[in-house]
This record gives structure tokens, C-alpha cells and sequence, in this order.
């Protein structure tokens, strides 16, 4: 596929203030790493990027992937560079936590929902972040099956986790130790955990971050009545009624707990 395309490009998008001309100029940036005799400097953001971007890739094939999106106003904002006649075989994908952004940017196929790991998968991925292309030892692979399961088929969970058991021994017992407090060290990287805990925060409305914070005083690994802790959202004052929502329609689960962050934590009342 790669020789294929002309154009390889991957940008991430941090945040919502993101500015068009550094997103495309990244872009841009990266198309010089894979080796266009175009150069991007520091200097050029503040010339056309737009237009340069567009004139890059008219009547070439390429994919490009905008990754984390989380409005609808910078999807159109960076996808107005790229040509309206897209060369056969071309591509841009977009990547959000938000299905509004999803479904605003589908143009062909309707978004695809990213679903939690299978079991196979989880091991498959822990094995690769301690391991690498290395053979897993026969002696580690009972307790780090048991490691993979206990991660619940979140693959940031185990991104996290198999970072950590990469830089300790080889020894069963220490991963034991990591089976029985999985939590402390996901924590150990806790950098990293805030910075993803940190982008979905901010994103929220602002009536929703005290619901959110509110969660911290739950039972870890226990699963949470949706009816009873929209109540105890109400009683604390946390959710208020308006003139055209009861505070039970105030409260969106959907939008407050995503999937990567509480898979199971939350049950509906039958």
C-alpha cells in the first residue's frame, strides 16, 4: 500500500483552539520526514499553507489521518485545503472521541465504533509492548495472560501497563505483584494517564466536570447504578432542572463517561 501512495501523513490534533495553519503545517512537516524535496520551516507559517498543502496534493494519491478531533468546526477548517477531486485511491481518516465530529465527517461509510479488545487481542498487544518482536518466555505467560484479562480489553490500560513490566525483571513474582495491584501501577506512568484523563476533562461542559469528579468517591471495580447516582448527582446540586430539561435530561451518561474510561461502570436499573 505505502508504494502506492505518494503521501503518508499523520497530524494530531491536541485541542480545540488548535490553529489551522500549525495543524496543516504539521502536515506539511511531515511530508519533508518522508523525504519531499519541499521544505517547511518555522518561517513558512506564516505564508499560504493552505495553499501549499493544496498544491502538494492535487492529482496525487494520499492518505492522511486527522487524529483526536474534537469539534465539528475543525474538521471543516482542515479538511478546506484538500483538493474537492480526490485522486483514486486517496483517503482522509479522522479519529474522535465525540460521534457527532464522526458522523459530521463521514463521507461514504458510516463511522466505525471502536470496540473493547477480545482476550486474544489484549495478550496479543501486551505481549508486543513488553516484548517486541522477542519470544515470550514459557515461565511469564500464565501470569501475563492473567494481566491481559484483568485489563478488560482497554488498550490504553494495557499500553500503560506493558510500558511498565518493560523496564522491570523478567521474574514471575515481580509480575505477580503487578496482577495484584494493577491500579498503583498503571499510576506508575501517571504522566501519561493525566495527560489522556486531562484532554477528555477539559472537552466536557461545565455543568458535566463536577458529575465527573463526583465518580472518585465510588468503589473502585464496582459497578454503579445509572438511577441512583443521577440522585445523588441531584441531591448534591450538581445537576439543576431548566426551563426546558428536567435534571434527569440534563444529565447525559453518554457524553460524561466514556467507553475507555468506565467500559462496565455504569448499570441501568431494571
Amino acid at each position: 500500500m505505502e508504494q502506492e501512495l505518494h503521501r503518508d501523513l499523520w497530524t494530531r490534533v491536541l485541542d480545540v483552539g488548535y490553529e489551522l495553519e500549525h495543524a496543516i503545517n504539521s502536515i506539511l512537516v511531515r511530508d519533508r520526514v518522508i523525504g519531499l524535496k519541499e521544505r517547511v520551516s518555522e518561517d513558512d507559517i506564516d505564508d499560504d499553507v493552505a495553499d501549499k498543502l493544496r498544491r502538494q496534493l492535487f492529482g496525487k494519491r494520499y492518505l492522511i489521518v486527522l487524529d483526536d478531533l474534537w469539534d465539528t468546526a475543525t474538521w471543516d477548517e482542515l479538511t478546506r485545503p484538500f483538493p474537492t477531486e480526490f485522486q483514486k485511491g486517496s483517503r482522509v481518516i479522522l479519529t474522535s472521541q465525540k460521534k457527532e465530529v464522526a458522523l459530521h465527517g463521514k463521507c461514504h461509510i458510516d463511522p466505525l465504533n471502536l470496540r473493547l479488545l477480545q482476550l486474544e487481542e489484549s495478550w496479543e498487544l501486551l505481549e508486543k509492548r513488553i516484548f517486541g518482536e522477542e519470544c515470550f518466555p514459557n515461565e511469564l505467560t500464565d501470569v501475563g495472560e492473567k494481566i491481559a484479562r484483568k485489563c478488560d480489553g482497554l488498550p490504553l490500560v494495557l499500553d500503560l501497563i506493558g510500558g511498565v513490566i518493560s523496564r522491570m525483571e523478567k521474574k514471575e513474582a515481580l509480575w505477580l505483584e503487578v496482577f495484584n495491584n494493577l491500579s498503583s501501577f498503571i499510576f506508575k506512568d501517571e504522566e501519561e494517564v493525566m495527560k489522556v484523563i486531562q484532554l477528555s476533562y477539559d472537552h466536557l461542559s461545565g455543568h458535566l466536570k463536577p458529575c465527573l469528579l463526583y465518580l472518585a468517591s465510588c468503589p473502585k471495580d464496582k459497578d454503579i447504578d445509572i438511577s441512583l447516582l443521577k440522585q445523588l448527582w441531584s441531591d448534591e446540586g450538581l445537576v439543576e432542572p431548566t426551563d426546558l430539561k428536567s435534571a434527569e435530561e440534563v444529565i447525559e451518561i453518554s457524553v460524561l463517561v466514556p467507553p475507555k474510561f468506565f467500559p462496565t461502570a455504569v448499570t441501568e436499573d431494571t
